[in-house]
């Protein structure tokens, strides 16, 4: 029965490495439009009319138009933004979104050690 066990407890740890891999994307405060075309980073913009969020790698000021330069995944082209729609702009919090990102990670390796470690015969 413990050939088994070490099998499905291995398979388990590894679907929960890949799932928190994913990673996420954390923002911090409000900027201004200026302020997101000089930082170059990522940010969330939030829109007044419905309060749809848009996510860009960055902003740029084009000819005077503000234009959203979308995610590198995302395969649509670059985004004309109307200063009086926009509610607010998040910028990314860079040290928050590794936090996030690999403290998962951290805890499975601690649940993984307490796992493999205790073998499960009590010890005698």
């Amino acid at each position: 029965m413990k050939f088994m066990n070490l099998p499905i407890r291995l398979s388990s740890l590894l679907l929960a490495v890949l799932f928190f891999m994913q990673g996420c994307t954390a923002y911090k405060g409000s900027i201004t439009l200026d302020e997101a075309v000089n930082g170059q980073q990522k940010v969330k913009v939030i829109t007044r009319d419905n309060g749809e969020s848009l996510e860009f790698e960055k902003i740029t000021l084009i000819n005077g138009e503000y234009r959203g330069v979308p995610k590198r995944y995302s395969q649509s082209s670059e985004v004309v933004l109307n200063p009086e729609n926009i509610a607010h702009i998040k910028e990314h919090d860079k040290v928050v979104s590794n936090m996030v990102t690999f403290s998962p990670l951290i805890v499975i390796a601690v649940v993984g050690i307490i796992l493999f470690t205790n073998s499960g015969d009590g010890g005698y």
